[in-house]
């Protein structure tokens, strides 16, 4: 290779000038390199040209091409060899720029030493690198674990990079990422944390780390939204931007029956056209708290892979449930029929028309509501029908759980039959006798002391969309 190509590679290293005046560049072209986008869920992006530069950078650190290539990596400081190690765009990026802070922070346990090296806060993230000592292992990648103190309750810490990475010298560095809300963070507060195990060796690594904050260009919104018939508010939104991304905060009131649902906020646009992915989603930070009438407020947050744009009025959001919860309802076999039910959610309903014995064996007529039977699918009917049980009437209100039922008082499915698509009507059957094992079949079977349960939350797979749109306007944080 000519000395004029390896120089333009190696320019593009993303550390500071200053600290690599006498660096061989071959080793900055490899720090600047590796950076590829992290997704919270895996994804990653690549091409026939980063596989290319992937197999000339292993060629380089081999040591085969320029023997001084390992020399000139350890001259690299620390901090930007975690950068690079973690594929940390942000972080390199405020490295380069000197808005790192550099700690020295020690904590021994078990002959093992763990040196905190860093910190840097960006678009809700707060960053700790740090270093082990004294560590002997073959592994390439090792796992920790770790307690910290949120008496504010505004952290949830980032599994995804729960891991420590083996450096070229043969010391582990790790990373611990911390989501939280920046306009709760003030520059100089202190972080109670401790490292409970590396590996599975237990120990007691503790620390109280200062919290370092950058100032960022913030957007507000102006207005709280209710969504979904009114069982979720979204309120306190505000989007924060950073060196590579953004961050949108936002607190949740979950009312009634959706007190245990999960809401994943996965896409943006803005009135000017900008979409921002996201790269992390679902995170809660801190607990949730309970609210008056049983409903749940959580602070949640997701990352977007670019900064949001300062002149944006409008922000248009996009989600899904990850989970909705709803209690499910037990319908006594002697009802007076007929008799509906109506989900809380998206107000599916199924009526009961009919129940009847024939020998050992249950049948039930009911018929699917609150759905557009155009786009029906007989398959999904048929299998939210089969969610139906039936059980000892008694017992099944002492459960925990239907999960946790007592063999011989309960059917946990049925055959259930579409009877008329277009119109939802259904039919299942409860065999009372278990043939391939007589544990299951039902006990002092009788009409007085058995019901039906139907699982509402099943029931809710019928709704034709159970995805969250909203419009939020917004406005600078500084209110000019």
């Amino acid at each position: 290779m000519e000395k004029h190509q390896m120089k333009q590679l190696y320019q593009n290293i993303d550390v500071p000038k200053a600290e690599l005046k006498n660096v061989i560049h071959s080793a900055a072209v490899r720090a600047g390199k590796e950076g590829a986008v992290r997704r919270r869920w895996g994804r990653k992006v690549i091409n026939g040209l980063a596989v290319a530069a992937a197999l000339f950078i292993l060629y380089l650190s081999s040591g085969l091409f320029m023997p001084s290539v390992n020399t000139a990596m350890g001259n690299i400081p620390v901090a930007g060899q975690i950068y690079s190690l973690f594929q940390d765009k942000a972080g390199s990026a405020l490295f380069k720029s000197n808005l790192v802070t550099k700690l020295n922070e020690k904590a021994e346990s078990r002959g093992i030493t763990v040196t905190v090296k860093s910190v840097y806060y960006d678009s809700g993230q707060l960053v700790y690198n740090f270093i082990v000592d004294n560590l002997k292992s073959d592994e390439e990648s090792i796992s920790f674990q770790v307690d910290y103190k949120d008496p504010r309750n505004m952290l949830a810490e980032d599994y995804d990079s729960s891991d420590m990475k083996k450096m070229k010298d043969g010391r582990y560095a790790g990373q611990l990422r911390l989501f939280t809300d920046g306009s709760k963070l003030k520059d100089g507060d202190k972080l109670p944390l401790v490292i409970t195990q590396i590996k599975d060796i237990p120990g007691n690594w503790r620390f109280t780390l200062p919290i370092k904050k950058q100032k960022s260009v913030s957007l507000e919104g102006t207005k709280a939204v209710n969504v979904n018939h009114g069982l979720y508010r979204f309120f306190d939104i505000r989007a924060e931007n950073g060196t590579t991304g953004s961050a949108l905060l936002y607190s949740i009131d979950f009312y009634d029956a959706a007190k245990n649902d999960a809401i994943s906020i996965y896409e943006a646009t803005d009135d000017a056209g900008n979409h921002y992915e996201m790269t992390a989603s679902n995170i809660e930070l801190g607990g949730r708290k309970n609210l008056p009438g049983g409903g749940k407020r959580i602070r949640g947050q997701t990352q977007f892979s670019k900064p949001i744009d300062p002149k944006a009025k409008t922000l248009f959001i996009t989600g899904n449930l990850k989970t909705e919860s709803e209690p499910g309802e037990i319908v006594p076999l002697k009802t007076k029929l007929p008799v509906s039910y109506k989900t809380k959610h998206h107000h599916v309903g199924i009526t009961i028309k009919k129940i009847k014995q024939q020998d050992r064996r249950v049948i039930v007529d009911y018929q699917f509501t609150g759905i557009n039977y155009s786009k029906a699918d007989k398959d999904q009917l048929m299998n939210v029908g089969e969610s139906i049980g039936l059980g000892n009437t008694k017992k099944m209100k002492t459960w925990p759980s239907l999960n946790e039922y007592e063999k011989g008082y309960y059917l946990k499915g049925n055959k259930a039959k579409v009877t008329n698509l277009k119109t939802g009507e259904m039919e299942s059957v409860f065999e009372l006798d278990d043939s391939s094992d007589k544990d299951y079949s039902l006990r002092d079977f009788s009409f007085d002391s058995y019901a039906l349960y139907v699982n509402q939350t099943v029931m809710n797979l019928l709704a034709d969309d159970k995805g969250i749109t909203f419009a939020v306007p917004v406005r600078p944080a500084d209110g000019k």
